[in-house]
């Protein structure tokens, strides 16, 4: 008579435990960012007064410097994030597929930057970082 002892390795179940983990920490670091983003592409301006498109209504642009303005809220509307990568390499990522969003963010050669996403992700990291380094267990 005796007593058996087996010891079993589930490392398999721990790496997609952790997997899962990490790819929840991302999209929550991810969907905080894109929150914040459409809070900073939200509020009053500085700038100029135009009419908005095909309407009566008009809007006071943003200043150089500042944040877009809000004139049909398409851009505010496009800021999605998406979560890319595979096992050992995850990344998350905000912004806008529309092709005025560079130009906005980074200007051009008629046209100061209205930044809205760097600030916002700069101002964000400390919250990023917190979110990212919480303990998983």
């Amino acid at each position: 008579m005796g007593i058996k002892i087996e010891l079993k390795r589930n490392l398999n179940k721990v790496i997609d435990a952790l997997d899962n983990i990490a790819g929840q920490r991302m999209t929550e670091a991810c969907i905080h960012v894109q929150n914040k983003t459409k809070e900073r592409l939200s509020g009053k301006r500085s700038g100029r007064v135009y009419r908005v498109p095909g309407t009566k209504k008009t809007y006071v642009a943003s200043a150089p410097g500042e944040p877009p303005a809000v004139a049909t809220g398409q851009l505010r509307s496009s800021i999605k994030y998406r979560i890319v990568g595979e096992l050992q390499v995850l990344r998350g990522e905000v912004g806008s597929e529309l092709k005025k969003a560079p130009m906005l963010e980074f200007g051009t050669s008629k046209m100061a930057a209205r930044p809205f996403l760097k600030p916002t992700f700069d101002e964000e990291l400390p919250t990023i970082k917190e979110i990212l380094s919480r303990k998983w267990f």
